[in-house]
């Protein structure tokens, strides 16, 4: 949901109270509360969409043809879902047309924000999903993405027994895009890291 949504549903509270006054049914506390969430909502769309810096990842995908802005923002400031949508069109699969990737931001004001990867084919065909992992010192999960020929490198690790950020093995996959499947090519160790959108 946007901001624009967020503010008509938030306004819808307060414009009904002041119909209820005029047919003396006013609540004092009620309009309170709906205008105190319509201020909560007003504040985080005016901090530069939810206030959430964003970092581009270094994932492959050059400028997007569009963008998409959004401030999921629930009644007590809460920010939890999707941010941002790049969308970018590209042929994925050698078929000679354009297919479509939207690489989105889903904030949930922790460390463990995730970006995720939707690819959709000329013919309509969705693939799964991709999603990074993230902690606050390290991805254990990261996506890069090379254009020409088109190719999708997974840099992964699994979790520490002890925690996000102890370092474990890694591993690197790469996979490509046969007609409407992932299909992958490559998998090779990486070594022992923390955080795996620092391997090439």
């Amino acid at each position: 949901m946007n901001c624009q949504e967020m503010i008509l549903i938030a306004g819808a509270g307060p414009k009904k109270m002041m119909i209820e006054k005029r047919h003396g049914m006013f609540h004092n506390r009620y309009m309170k509360k709906h205008l105190l969430a319509l201020f909560v909502i007003l504040s985080a769309c005016a901090r530069n969409d939810c206030d959430i810096p964003y970092i581009r990842p270094d994932d492959g995908l050059t400028k997007p043809n569009k963008t998409e802005i959004f401030c999921p923002v629930d009644k007590d400031g809460i920010i939890y879902g999707i941010t941002r949508k790049d969308i970018f069109t590209v042929d994925v699969n050698n078929d000679g047309k354009k297919d479509k990737i939207t690489r989105g931001r889903f904030d949930t004001m922790t460390a463990h924000g995730y970006t995720f990867y939707d690819i959709e084919l000329s013919n309509g065909e969705k693939l799964n999903q991709l999603r990074t992992l993230e902690s606050a010192e390290c991805f254990l999960e990261f996506y890069r993405f090379q254009l020409s020929p088109f190719v999708i490198t997974k840099y992964s690790r699994p979790l520490g027994a002890d925690s996000w950020f102890q370092p474990t093995e890694s591993k690197i996959e790469t996979f490509v895009i046969n007609g409407d499947k992932l299909e992958k090519t490559s998998e090779k160790k990486a070594g022992v890291v923390c955080d795996v959108s620092k391997l090439k």
